[in-house]
């Protein structure tokens, strides 16, 4: 029983039997017309994108539970940057 507390603990420590709290690895690339933005974790997410012209073009918003998501917004013109908006 000791050794089996033991092993758990330290798969716990690891990070390998705990789930995932919160999002991370978020990341977003821009395309010609279009950008695309992810996160791993457990959480909600979206995009805010802003376009040549100077609007700002938003994404619908992704719930993931101890997985990964993707969101993607379009621009009628090149896209300037694009960021991960972290829903609470």
């Amino acid at each position: 029983m000791r050794t089996l507390l033991v092993a758990v603990l330290m798969l716990a420590s690891a990070g390998v039997a705990v789930a995932d709290t919160g999002l991370h690895d978020c990341g977003t690339r821009l395309d010609r017309t279009s950008a695309l933005g992810w996160c791993r974790g457990t959480g909600a997410f979206s995009m805010d994108v802003t376009c040549a012209d100077g609007t700002v073009e938003h994404s619908g918003t992704v719930y993931i539970r101890d997985g990964y998501g993707l969101v993607g917004a379009s621009c009628f013109n090149r896209p300037q940057s694009a960021r991960i908006v972290v829903k609470s």
